[in-house]
């Protein structure tokens, strides 16, 4: 079995994944007049700034807030003796300061072996429910069908997962929600296969910011 690797995602789209998280900027504004020709302007920087700080200065929106922990190196099989196609469970933990979404922004062949026997080939993800938290999410997304692979995944549903302190939003206090996923693959095949085939695939995962202010 292959080995799984663990990765953290600080930035951009790697491996299997794309993202982005959100900030806060404070921007006040005077008006110079009457023969001013001049105006002081603050200037606070910030460096070293930790994104697993929810109130860090970081712009809302930026990429720089993502800090994502998933298992990076995933299998799906079956054997000779059923048609049922099962995964072990993987997991992906949001390390950062704020809430983001995922969903499965696209699936590629890496190799040219036929896919005419997968019937079906699902990504499931599930977020974790804490004891507190009852709108824990269960998300199944069609990645083969019928030997042919998904080419479309605009309308794929996501999964929020809360900030580090398992927050939803500034105004959330109860923490209650869960900061991590897991996920695995299911699906079919369209006959007991006599021989063995090893097709290589590259699923790429879009993060993106929730708004941190509701």
């Amino acid at each position: 079995m292959n080995k799984i690797l663990r990765n953290t995602i600080v930035s951009g789209v790697v491996a299997i994944l794309g993202v982005s998280t959100v900030g806060t900027t404070v921007v006040n504004a005077t008006t110079i007049s009457d023969g001013t020709n001049n105006a002081d302007v603050t200037v606070n920087g910030t460096l070293g700034a930790d994104n697993t700080d929810p109130v860090a200065p970081i712009p809302e929106g930026s990429d720089k807030w993502i800090n994502v922990t998933l298992d990076t190196a995933t299998i799906f099989y079956n054997t000779q003796t059923d048609k049922n196609i099962v995964s072990p469970t993987y997991n992906i933990t949001n390390n950062s300061g704020r809430p983001v979404s995922f969903k499965v922004n696209s699936f590629k062949q890496n190799d040219s072996v036929p896919l005419s026997s997968i019937s079906s080939l699902n990504a499931n993800f599930t977020r974790k429910v804490t004891a507190t938290d009852t709108s824990g999410s269960n998300v199944s997304t069609n990645l083969i069908t019928g030997g042919s692979i998904n080419s479309d995944f605009s309308s794929a549903t996501s999964t929020q997962l809360a900030n580090k302190n398992g927050m939803l939003s500034a105004k959330d206090t109860s923490g209650a929600y869960s900061n991590s996923a897991t996920f695995n693959y299911n699906g079919t095949v369209t006959d007991k296969l006599t021989a063995t085939i090893n097709p290589k695939f590259t699923m790429n995962l879009l993060f993106t910011p929730s708004d941190w202010t509701k």
